[in-house]
């Protein structure tokens, strides 16, 4: 499935939904448990009390948390989906302060912990590791690297979406963990 095809029907959903295919199909078989984090809202109510809006009550640390299953055992994983839909480049400020803390807090406590980026005109999907996104945040903030990630750019890894856990395994043995 083309990524780009997704794009035109629901542009703010196309790579979630993607994942979310790929999460079926791990679970189904029975390597991978990974669920979307739901937002929390609160209900607006107008007269008579009928529901009629809501408002973010706390956002999502994350957008999705599971487990894949590794022949030493299960691995917590939390991880950020972001959307590229044009161009090669996804600009770190798109990347808020506190999904940061939150990956870095699960890396310290073992979890592989990334950002699956996919760029929707190139078609293409990058998982962005924790160190790594470590590394290139820490260069952004103090003015001494890029403002942004480009697709292809050495530290990244090159994933189908359909199967973007394959890079699990040599990513996490190489954090040290």
């Amino acid at each position: 499935m083309k990524m780009r095809a997704v794009y035109q029907a629901n542009r703010g959903q196309a790579l979630e939904d993607l994942i979310k295919l790929a999460n079926d199909r791990y679970r189904a078989r029975k390597l991978a448990v990974i669920h979307k984090v739901p937002t929390a809202w609160v209900p607006i109510r107008g007269p008579g009390g009928k529901i009629v809006s809501a408002k973010v009550e706390e956002k999502a640390a994350v957008d999705f948390l599971g487990h894949v299953l590794l022949p030493s055992g299960p691995l917590p994983l939390a991880f950020d989906a972001k959307e590229v839909s044009r161009g090669d480049r996804w600009p770190l400020s798109k990347f808020e302060p506190h999904q940061y803390v939150y990956l870095r807090d699960c890396a310290l406590t073992g979890a592989f912990s990334f950002v699956l980026i996919g760029f929707g005109e190139l078609n293409r999907f990058f998982v962005l590791p924790f160190p790594e996104l470590e590394r290139r945040w820490a260069a952004w903030k103090d003015r001494t690297g890029p403002a942004s990630v480009r697709a292809g750019e050495p530290g990244l890894v090159e994933v189908k979406f359909w199967d973007y856990l394959s890079c699990v395994d040599f990513r996490y043995c190489n954090q040290g963990k």
